[in-house]
């Protein structure tokens, strides 16, 4: 009977180790796109905040942030601009460009656009081209 009720207990515990376990959230990485570096510090206050809107020829940088780590110490990412004219399904890959990180929670890069239109920006891990990590979308504007 010491015995049924000690295995009782240890499928209890194992079952509520496993629950406790299963409610941690795996945090996805966060991309900013922004007009301004991200590093560039203009007061305590300030935070990082996406643009969506950016003028032709301008610098366009992008951090992408994972708090648990990348898995691997390479990272793909692709410039797609969504176009009518396009051979297939309405999009044309501008850029697709491999990447060496040296940290592994964030990345940070530039680009700049000279063709006004609506892109997008996938990253990838190179271990998984399957599925991005983050993807986000803005406009180019020719003012």
């Amino acid at each position: 009977m010491k015995k049924l009720s000690s295995l009782l207990l240890v499928i209890l515990l194992l079952f509520f180790a496993q629950s406790v376990f299963a409610w941690q959230k795996k945090q996805k990485p966060s991309l900013y796109i922004t007009a301004q570096s991200p590093f560039e510090q203009k007061g305590y206050e300030t935070q990082i905040q996406s643009d969506s809107v950016f003028k032709l020829n301008s610098r366009i940088y992008f951090l992408i942030y994972h708090p648990q780590g990348f898995k691997s110490d390479y990272l793909k990412y692709q410039i797609i601009k969504q176009d009518d004219n396009a051979f297939v399904g309405g999009y044309t890959r501008i850029r697709n460009k491999t990447v060496r990180i040296k940290n592994k929670n964030y990345y940070c890069d530039y680009f700049v656009l000279s063709e006004a239109g609506k892109y997008y920006l996938q990253i990838f891990d190179i271990t998984d081209l399957n599925t991005e990590l983050a993807i986000g979308g803005f406009r180019v504007l020719d003012e």
